[in-house]
């Protein structure tokens, strides 16, 4: 099961409102009540997590890891920060965790509530680190029904040509 956070963009006006709305939410969390509101998404999409049984002492510490294969050797070095509301993460602010993400040979995956500048963005590239900013965080919580209700479903079906080739014997 690969890492995978794409989120296809959906341009309604309803749909950019409910992200605004989560990220209000999601800026009010304390940063522990963010740390296991990412802990639960993660498990909700399917990945088994394990937090960090030590206490957290400095923004480089791993809080969890992600184990991607079942015989665990693939695993994903997990930090979540939980910022004031429009601030931007440097490349600066990254390094104590892409180099602990290097030094156990892993991969990184950053979830905060705020953004990530270029130079950081292409740090991340370079030391093997996933970046979810908020918006991201926002679509996945929507993508994945987490912490949102779904209001309305409305199933449209039309006929698979091909559906029948199969049976033109």
């Amino acid at each position: 099961m690969g890492l995978n956070f794409n989120v296809s963009d959906n341009d309604t006006s309803d749909y950019e409102h409910l992200v605004e709305q989560i990220l209000s939410r999601v800026n009010e969390l304390s940063p522990a009540g963010f740390e296991q509101l990412i802990t639960d998404l993660l498990i909700r999409m399917g990945y088994e997590v394990y937090k960090n049984a030590k206490r957290r002492t400095s923004l480089s510490a791993i809080q969890g890891i992600i184990i991607e294969d079942r015989p665990g050797y693939m695993p994903i070095y997990i930090q979540t920060r939980k910022l004031e509301k429009g601030s931007i993460i440097t490349s600066w602010n990254m390094q104590t965790f892409g180099d602990a993400v290097t030094r156990k040979a892993g991969r990184g995956l950053l979830v905060t509530n705020a953004s990530f500048s270029k130079p950081a963005q292409d740090y991340a590239k370079e030391k093997h680190i996933i970046l979810i900013d908020g918006h991201i965080l926002a679509r996945l919580m929507i993508v994945n029904n987490f912490c949102v209700n779904v209001r309305e479903v409305v199933e449209v079906k039309s006929l698979d040509p091909n559906a029948f080739k199969n049976y033109d014997i």
